[in-house]
């Protein structure tokens, strides 16, 4: 069971407090532990959890009755404090048919020795992160390639770090070619009249910190270069 609530918070900070109590309306029960690297944990007997971050929570359960009878206990917790469930964000789904979270997408796959959990980046924000690189071109149309890196690094750089904690290889790999389609777009509108091997011997070279990479684009000026996502080391 995952949800939403209706319309938008002011901040995360208002979200926990008009969310708390959500964990005892439902049932959750958590017992104190007495390792010395934790305090609290879930009460293995409630065969539930949440799991919150501001007004987006998702709730597991073990069968898809509990799930269906959080709607019955939520509505009431939430109409007393002036919110309520958003119709948009709110389902009851197996983790075998997957649902997206914080811009992941969580999903169960059956594999011949065991069932295997895979997270990976959803499909909604990896159309974010391209969208904000195609704006990004607009707006630097005609601009200079050290300004286009400049701006391009930190928003390759963030999602980046964001995504490299899940399964992401792939879509660095998807993220580095479209960067480069854009790129190509680019250089044809800022010298429309120059050959495609005048602009590669000008403006790409070899990785300043190693590879035989010659596809890495450099400011012939400043010599800084342009990060490609798949430099990022995954840590899962």
């Amino acid at each position: 069971f995952f949800g939403g609530l209706q319309g938008s918070v002011a901040s995360p900070l208002l979200a926990n407090i008009a969310l708390d109590g959500m964990e005892k309306e439902i049932g959750i029960v958590y017992r104190k532990t007495y390792k010395s690297d934790t305090g609290y944990k879930i009460d293995p007997k409630c065969k539930m959890g949440r799991v919150a971050y501001a007004d987006d929570f998702v709730i597991v359960t073990e069968t898809n009755k509990q799930a269906q009878l959080m709607y019955q206990k939520l509505t009431p917790y939430l109409k007393r404090r002036g919110i309520k469930l958003s119709v948009d964000k709110t389902k009851v789904t197996h983790i075998e048919n997957g649902f997206d979270f914080l811009g992941f997408s969580l999903r169960q796959y059956k594999t011949e020795q065991r069932n295997k959990l895979l997270i990976k980046p959803s499909k909604d924000n990896i159309k974010k992160a391209k969208g904000k690189i195609k704006d990004t071109f607009a707006v630097m149309r005609g601009r200079p390639v050290k300004e286009i890196i400049r701006v391009l690094n930190p928003i390759i750089r963030g999602y980046g770090q964001y995504w490299k904690h899940v399964v992401s290889k792939k879509t660095f790999g998807y993220m580095d070619n479209y960067v480069f389609l854009k790129i190509r777009k680019h250089f044809r509108q800022l010298h429309p009249k120059k050959s495609w091997k005048w602009i590669r011997e000008r403006y790409f070279k070899k990785p300043h910190h190693g590879g035989n990479d010659r596809w890495i684009l450099t400011c012939p000026l400043t010599n800084i270069q342009l990060l490609k996502m798949s430099w990022i080391k995954i840590d899962r």
